[in-house]
């Protein structure tokens, strides 16, 4: 989208073009309304910011002259430092999609662009690229994750041991492929277990190995994965699911350096790199004295966190795209809806990335060429939208009053009902005469408040 940022402090439209930027949209600034206009005269915009209290034009009369001089079906988004009901009354009844307050946060803004967004370009397709031979892994490009990428090939280098957390599906298991792949054991063997799918006997048997008959169905000797390992390196996924007996003995091989197959009394001794994998908070259940605080302190030698994919959205289409191009079957084009994308990257993805993987691989093989909102599943349609109405005008890390409670509800009802009053009762589920005293104890308070005596509020 083009976006036009108009404000008179140079922070605040600062802090929207950044936001703006960030979304891929195209951005113009204006330190006033003459300016504005002008740019608005060369160049069609499908999103303006603007603020209210500005010298020479205000909000208002922007609003006005797009709705009316320029005939301009443009997105606008008032911007106040302090919400007035009576000025989102006549914000609505004079074409303002929205009318937000200062401070707001830079998701707030994110949230309205993708709204209007998905407004103006719910029928433009995304294609999908042609299928790329299948990458190693796919951890993202957000800032966060490059900074997670940058530790991994950092700690790669060293023999450390690493504990890797995360909530399922964000992708622990890739990063530990990446930390051997960067080690200088690249050429061994890597070996994963998942500690929480096995009880404690065919856990030791899987990773220590037993000779035959050492226990009821054990027809032949086996190796177990710290011998298949040897050299390279050893992933115990979900280590923290296991139980305080077995960490004994986990404990003791890593501090030793040699194991006992189950049914010898030999000694083995392997040369292997332990990395570690978890869900969950290891302190808490050190704390809890449900893991033990030595064996801790033996595989956490460096501990990288992963963000859940929620946390960082900017990787979601880049990531569809390619499990989409992945995923689909020879020879055909895939593309996907602007507003079918858009719910993907509104949507919170409890699985993470396993989640959005799967579901990419079934669109692509059931989808007849163009993937649409309604193909998705309903949870993800009917995913929260975040804000379009106003926020609420309360400083971060204050409790609201009642009274600012109030006057945020009344100022989203009236302003997502188009200022129509009767209509308003009715969602809040009051009477009209009941509306009308909440609108002149909010007037009172916005009268009676000292921004309005006599000092600039913009």
């Amino acid at each position: 989208m083009k976006v036009l940022v108009v404000d008179d402090e140079d922070s605040v439209r600062g802090l929207v073009r950044d936001a703006m930027v960030d979304q891929g949209y195209q951005v113009w600034t204006a330190s006033n309304g003459k300016q504005a206009l002008a740019l608005a005269s060369e160049q069609s915009f499908d999103m303006v910011f603007c603020d209210v209290v500005m010298d020479g034009m205000s909000g208002f009369d922007v609003l006005k002259a797009f709705r009316q001089s320029l005939s301009s079906e443009v997105e606008i988004v008032l911007m106040t430092g302090q919400a007035s009901v009576e000025a989102a009354i006549e914000a609505v009844q004079h074409g303002a999609n929205d009318y937000i307050c200062k401070p707001f946060s830079i998701g707030v803004l994110q949230a309205i662009a993708s709204a209007a967004e998905q407004r103006r370009y719910s029928g433009k397709l995304i294609e999908v690229q042609s299928p790329q031979p299948p990458q190693q892994e796919i951890l993202g490009t957000s800032p966060v994750m490059i900074e997670v990428v940058k530790t991994a090939a950092r700690v790669a280098a060293t023999d450390l041991p690493v504990m890797v957390r995360g909530e399922s599906g964000t992708g622990k298991e890739l990063i530990a492929r990446l930390i051997h792949r960067k080690s200088p054991r690249v050429d061994r063997p890597f070996v994963a277990v998942n500690c929480g799918a096995l009880p404690d006997t065919l856990l030791e048997s899987e990773l220590f190995g037993h000779t035959r008959g050492a226990f009821t169905g054990a027809d032949s000797a086996r190796r177990g994965l710290f011998e298949e390992a040897d050299g390279g390196s050893l992933l115990l996924d979900e280590v923290t699911e296991t139980s305080p007996a077995f960490q004994v003995k986990l404990l003791r091989v890593l501090q030793e350096g040699e194991f006992r197959p189950l049914g010898t009394n030999t000694k083995k001794r392997v040369n292997i790199r332990v990395l570690a994998a978890t869900n969950r908070d290891p302190q808490a259940l050190v704390d809890q004295g449900l893991f033990r605080q030595d064996l801790l302190y033996r595989l956490q030698g460096v501990s990288i966190i992963l963000p859940p994919l929620r946390e960082r959205r900017e990787d979601i289409r880049p990531m569809a795209l390619t499990f989409l191009s992945r995923y689909s079957r020879s020879g055909r084009q895939l593309s996907i809806t602007k507003d079918a994308m858009l719910a993907l990257e509104r949507y919170a993805w409890p699985g993470n990335i396993r989640e959005l993987k799967h579901l990419m691989q079934r669109l692509a093989a059931l989808s007849s060429g163009v993937i649409q909102l309604e193909d998705l599943p309903s949870e993800i349609v009917s995913a929260p939208k975040v804000a379009s109405v106003m926020n609420e005008c309360i400083p971060e890390g204050d409790l609201p009053t009642l009274e600012q409670l109030e006057a945020s509800y009344l100022l989203r009802v009236l302003s997502a009902v188009g200022g129509n009053k009767s209509r308003a009762a009715q969602v809040m589920g009051i009477d009209r005469k009941t509306l009308y005293r909440m609108i002149d104890r909010q007037v009172k308070q916005t009268a009676d408040s000292p921004a309005t005596n006599g000092s600039k509020v913009s």
